[in-house]
């Protein structure tokens, strides 16, 4: 492909190709199979001209404008098939063979659509298109009087109705291929893509060192067959474990250079079977730990972490993903990093990357909390769990609320506050009398703002019994029940509260503290505005 002439000529096959495809998908009514086979020739031929000649070709892209002022004239441009063949066959290409990953509707169409048979027989240097069937040394070939029948159709989607297509199928029965991708087609697909991370270390410092389109879209139809095959494989060979093997050091590859988004998919895959979504046998559970194990490496989380911190390639959403895809294996580490870093920004950036895990962090962070955790840590879990949490998972926090220290079930009551829903009122009475008194306070104003119901007859009792504390203590409890009464709203509040808003005094000594006969007042008042709200 040395030639200058061949190159230009493959080029402008290139950009026609190119156009073809774009404008295919425009008209949705067009048959999937055929733009599916025009982008298979286009990846394929794309690959082979930079296989044959790299350096020459490379070089003819960047210094002739007939390559550039081509994607710009013809990019609005309707390229009919007919005109594709033109191109292919002043190419001086004889032979076109597909031998990846064909189906039998794509096989039937090829086949059927010209008004040619195909065992007429072919002249010599014709172009034809061979296809190898896996399970049988059987060539089907097309002649270029076929094609150009077939070109001259411009309705493609019109000219054989679905109908007509499976009763074809269930007629032919010479037609015999292997649905499955084999192991060897998969353990190809992993080195083309490992020779695509290669080329792009190999162009690293220079012009051409971005990611290109078409290494995309390669990529990611590569990948989506290993991911095919992962998800339907039942069993454990040693060509699996190499296969797995591989995956991990191309994913790894992926990560290294950011390419986040062409590693998710294959992470996501590995996942789902970790998290038991996708079902396998215990073997193939123990292999796919062992893979996610090993790419939550220090290394990996770094290169991670510093994305979502720094933002430099604009991809914090796909770094996020891969660290969502280890699951459980990375949010160990992830809560170990919150509780052993020494810098209060390291343990904020992490705090923000789990809550971006959402409640998939939950069992992990549940697991942590124990008596043995330091204080900060703890506050940290409840202030995670106030915001990822809900109703459910408001269980957890209830410990919390009997930590003796202050800014961890403080933390706790405000998430306990904003999750718990339902469960609110019961958690935080069945701590009530657990808890010191200036706690204990906060706890009874949170169920007036909560208008807990359930909370007025414990608030009551506690409101008219004597006790033994100290008399400033036992004025601002009987102010705060008082207020968290009449928050609540409950007629059941009423006969107690007129009670003690009635107390006289007697011998000039009051039953009830000014400061509670006046609290009780208020209460009743508001109550009656609710009442009548109501």
């Amino acid at each position: 492909m040395a030639d200058t002439y061949l190159l230009l000529k493959a080029i402008d096959a290139l950009v026609y190709l190119h156009t073809a495809i774009k404008n295919m998908q425009i008209y949705p009514s067009l048959n999937p199979t055929i733009i599916n086979s025009i982008e298979t020739l286009y990846l394929h031929l794309l690959d082979k001209l930079r296989q044959d000649a790299p350096q020459d070709f490379a070089k003819l892209e960047k210094t002739t404008p007939l390559y550039v002022e081509l994607l710009k004239q013809q990019e609005n441009e309707t390229i009919h098939i007919s005109a594709l063949l033109d191109i292919i066959l002043g190419s001086g290409l004889k032979n076109i063979s597909f031998d990846k990953d064909l189906v039998k509707e794509e096989l039937h169409i090829s086949i059927n659509l010209p008004d040619n048979k195909v065992d007429e027989p072919m002249e010599k240097e014709e172009l034809h298109i061979s296809i190898n069937l896996p399970d049988k040394n059987k060539i089907i070939a097309l002649s270029e009087e076929s094609l150009r029948n077939l070109a001259a159709k411009d309705k493609i989607d019109n000219i054989l109705p679905d109908n007509k297509a499976d009763e074809i199928m269930e007629k032919d029965q010479e037609i015999v291929f292997n649905r499955d991708i084999s192991e060897s087609r998969i353990s190809e697909n992993i080195a083309e893509m490992k020779k695509v991370l290669s080329r792009l270390r190999e162009r690293e410092g220079t012009t051409e060192s971005l990611f290109s389109e078409d290494e995309r879209v390669l990529i990611k139809r590569l990948s989506g067959q290993v991911i095919e095959w992962i998800e339907t494989e039942t069993s454990v060979t040693p060509a699996y474990k190499e296969i797995c093997q591989c995956l991990q050091t191309l994913i790894e590859g992926f990560i290294k250079h950011k390419l986040f988004a062409e590693a998710n998919p294959i992470i996501d895959i590995f996942n789902k079977i970790n998290s038991g979504a996708l079902k396998k046998d215990n073997e193939v559970l123990e292999i796919t730990m062992e893979v996610l194990r090993n790419l939550a490496s220090e290394k990996n989380i770094n290169i991670l972490f510093n994305e979502i911190n720094i933002n430099e390639k604009n991809k914090i959403n796909e770094a996020c993903q891969i660290l969502f895809g280890f699951g459980d294996i990375v949010m160990n580490k992830l809560l170990n990093s919150v509780r052993d870093a020494s810098d209060s920004k390291e343990r904020i950036r992490i705090i923000h990357i789990i809550q971006e895990m959402g409640d998939m962090a939950i069992p992990a962070i549940k697991n942590s909390i124990t008596i043995s955790a330091p204080w900060y840590y703890l506050r940290n879990m409840a202030y995670i769990l106030g915001r990822i949490g809900n109703e459910n998972s408001s269980d957890i926090l209830r410990p919390l609320l009997l930590h003796k220290d202050k800014r961890v079930h403080i933390e706790a009551l405000k998430s306990i506050t904003q999750i718990g829903g339902s469960k609110r009122g019961p958690l935080l009475l069945s701590v009530l009398y657990q808890v010191d008194q200036e706690f204990r306070l906060n706890i009874i104003e949170t169920l007036g703002k909560i208008k807990c119901t359930e909370a007025v007859t414990d608030l009551l009792y506690t409101l008219q019994s004597k006790s033994t504390m100290a008399k400033d203590a036992q004025i601002s409890l009987q102010e705060k029940i008082c207020n968290a009464l009449g928050a609540i709203g409950s007629r059941e509040a009423i006969p107690a509260l007129s009670e003690i808003a009635e107390s006289k005094s007697f011998l000039g000594i009051q039953s009830y503290p000014k400061e509670v006969i006046f609290a009780a007042k208020r209460a009743l008042t508001t109550i009656k505005k609710i009442q009548v709200l109501d």
